[in-house]
């Protein structure tokens, strides 16, 4: 075990930080007068936490299908397509093309694609092409959506901190 004196790059207390074998970096490296002391990390943590699940407008995939099998999609329903490629939050406008294609009643929006991703979509939100990318399916929000409709191609990016700032805690 190597512990170390340091001062928190955040609050300017000072704490004592361990790390143990096996080291995941560098003795020297661990060995130096900044850090994070634990309170400031949790605090980091519980901002970070706020803002990604901001960014998904509070949505998970259970509560999307949930939403959708209690409010069957119809043709000509403007709903969201959230994109987080590249460390963004891209919102896109997509209207639905066919609200039960299949026997697994997939969703197929028309008027958005990233280049892998396709334009059908599970009832939870996954997309059917990259169930496990970063591209799914979201319930319309009227704060995301104004802004959105006033961008070129009905395309929004903001950061998470900004989606937050915009509707708030949830």
């Amino acid at each position: 075990m190597v512990e170390w004196r340091k001062i928190c790059s955040y609050c300017h207390t000072k704490f004592i930080a361990r790390m143990s074998k096996p080291f995941p970096i560098k003795v020297s490296d661990f060995k130096v007068s900044h850090g994070t002391c634990s309170d400031c990390h949790e605090k980091q943590l519980e901002e970070f936490r706020k803002h990604r699940n901001a960014a998904a407008l509070y949505w998970s995939f259970d509560s999307v299908k949930e939403y959708f099998e209690g409010n069957p999609p119809y043709v000509g329903q403007e709903l969201l397509v959230h994109d987080t490629s590249w460390n963004t939050n891209i919102y896109v406008i997509v209207t639905v093309k066919d609200p039960a294609h299949t026997r697994q009643k997939r969703i197929v929006v028309e008027s958005y694609t990233n280049g892998y991703s396709g334009q059908s979509f599970y009832r939870s939100g996954k997309n059917c092409y990259a169930p496990k990318g970063q591209v799914k399916l979201l319930p319309y929000n009227d704060k995301i959506g104004l802004l959105a409709k006033q961008e070129p191609r009905n395309e929004l990016k903001l950061s998470s901190k900004e989606v937050f700032d915009i509707i708030g805690e949830n």
